[in-house]
């Protein structure tokens, strides 16, 4: 299974993204999106949002993932697949 979906460079951008969890699914705001941050090695990626910070864990680089988020191109992630945590902060 996919762990992440993108939008094309020709598709219209989208004000938010889902994000799925084990026991929940959350529309997620790009405007509230910010500190994007991944390991040098792209294994590990976080950022912060309206529900906390979303840490994400792959064996595989998720350089792609950082990416598209960068470019505000990502549809949906699959945090089941990417051993998602969500921390409160402030």
């Amino acid at each position: 299974m996919k762990k992440w979906f993108t939008i094309r460079m020709e598709e219209a951008l989208l004000p938010r993204f889902k994000l799925t969890t084990e026991n929940k699914n959350y529309l997620l705001s790009w405007a509230m999106v910010t500190h994007i941050e991944a390991s040098k090695d792209f294994l590990s990626l976080q950022f912060i949002c309206e529900i906390g910070m979303v840490q994400l864990a792959s064996d595989e680089s998720m350089e792609a993932l950082f990416g598209s988020m960068e470019a505000e191109r990502v549809h949906c992630i699959h945090g089941e697949l990417l051993a998602c945590r969500i921390m409160q902060v402030g």
